[in-house]
């Protein structure tokens, strides 16, 4: 990949095999037993000056259905930290949580991909609010990497978890390792109503023109398809509607 995102032949192939294996892989964790159903509760994102700048921030540049997708991706992040053991600084968390999509579907994106942009544009934010370089540096490779098929634990515990969160939340990856209890509480509070549509038309446009991009490559593959059947989404009524979809692929 170049410094601005854009994937050459070869690595559009290498792009293209990880993706199809951790899709293949995703469906074999249907068959692993349950969750516990007792996972600890939450954490709540951090009460901090910052943390309030950055969702006031996402509030702003996102629509609803894309903000909240930004706001559950901190609670399944939180979750797979729990259910993996994985510690993580809270601020850097949320903050790669709540800022990764914030360049996506943009008219005026100059780089090729929206990852590679969404992450400088956070990084200059964040220096600009006063953050240390490496807290911002690290948030901003948080972000580039959350488009990869896979990000392993080495590259950061905040772009692992974000990683994992984001593909939970699209695509429904892991979604069979989340306790029923935790899918409730965490789409009761931010529901996903009109995500899918509105995702998949910001996706549509990344992939018109920024043809060489991750996002690009992702929907030529067909992310259509996961992104509508995930089983997270809320189709026709409350939140609880999706745990019988869930008890299907258990």
């Amino acid at each position: 990949m170049n410094d601005d995102g854009a994937l050459n032949l070869a690595a559009s192939a290498r792009f293209s095999a990880g993706t199809l294996r951790v899709q293949a892989g995703d469906l074999l964790t249907r068959f692993r037993r349950p969750p516990r159903a007792d996972l600890a509760a939450p954490a709540e994102p951090p009460d901090s000056r910052l943390a309030r700048d950055i969702l006031a921030l996402a509030t702003e540049a996102y629509s609803p259905a894309l903000l909240g997708h930004c706001q559950r991706c901190w609670y399944w992040a939180d979750t797979f930290a729990r259910i993996d053991g994985v510690r993580y600084d809270p601020e850097l968390l949320y903050a790669a949580c709540l800022l990764h999509d914030i360049a996506l579907g943009g008219p005026d994106v100059p780089a090729s991909c929206f990852a590679v942009h969404g992450a400088h544009l956070a990084q200059q934010r964040l220096h600009d609010w006063g953050l240390p370089d490496d807290f911002a540096a690290t948030v901003a490779e948080a972000i580039t990497l959350h488009m990869n098929p896979r990000v392993s634990l080495r590259e950061g515990p905040e772009a692992h978890l974000l990683h994992a969160a984001a593909h939970l939340d699209v695509a429904g990856t892991r979604a069979v390792q989340i306790p029923r209890t935790r899918l409730r509480e965490v789409i009761a509070r931010h529901p996903r109503d009109g995500f899918a549509d509105d995702f998949g038309r910001r996706f549509r446009h990344e992939a018109a023109v920024r043809p060489r991009s991750r996002a690009a490559v992702a929907w030529r593959l067909g992310m259509r398809v996961p992104l509508r059947l995930n089983p997270l989404n809320r189709r026709t009524g409350p939140a609880d509607q999706i745990i019988p979809w869930l008890e299907k692929l258990r």
